[in-house]
């Protein structure tokens, strides 16, 4: 896994040296306050209106860990990708932990979770390197499964379903909104 994160951040840089349009990277992240998480970004230019990067964000509370989301960004400019309106398409992949709770009924004690998303959103350039961004769109993401050991109950199956629900109100929320202060270079 870090063999392949490291050849995937090889390749970002290297293709951002070669297509590199306004600017060569934007670097932001923000700190999660409804669903306690750091969000840390890195974009880099692709032509002259696209960019691409990837988005990881690390959950302190319920279910914690990374989840990673690579993207393609398109600009409304005619030209120039270094701020302005733009439309993005993302994948997701995390591994997240399981709930303390479920424990006695479980044998695994991490899960991945996989998705896609699609937003718009709005990059300030401030002087010559500093952004903002503000981003609104929907993330689905698979919800938590689990591996139960013989002899579970109804019960604990039921208390699964509820957290199925809790997923989908806090880390796995479908709708994604995000605002980032960044520094680009």
């Amino acid at each position: 896994m870090k063999k392949t994160l490291l050849l995937l951040v090889f390749i970002i840089t290297a293709s951002s040296l070669v297509f590199s349009q306004e600017f060569k990277h934007n670097v932001s992240g923000t700190f999660g306050i409804l669903n306690p998480k750091v969000r840390i970004q890195y974009e880099a230019p692709l032509k002259d209106r696209a960019s691409f990067g990837a988005n990881l964000n690390y959950y302190f509370v319920n279910w914690t860990g990374p989840v990673i989301e690579p993207f393609v960004r398109i600009y409304g400019r005619k030209s120039g990708n270094a701020e302005g309106f733009f439309g993005q398409f993302k994948l997701a992949y995390g591994n997240l932990s399981t709930l303390d709770i479920f424990n006695e009924y479980i044998t695994n004690t991490r899960w991945s979770t996989f998705g896609a998303g699609i937003a718009g959103g709005y990059k300030f350039l401030l002087g010559n390197n500093m952004t903002i961004e503000l981003l609104s769109g929907v993330r689905l993401l698979t919800p938590p499964n689990y591996t139960y050991k013989l002899g579970y109950d109804e019960a604990s199956a039921a208390a699964a379903v509820g957290e199925g629900l809790g997923w989908y109100i806090t880390t796995g929320l479908p709708l994604d909104f995000n605002a980032k202060v960044g520094y680009q270079f």
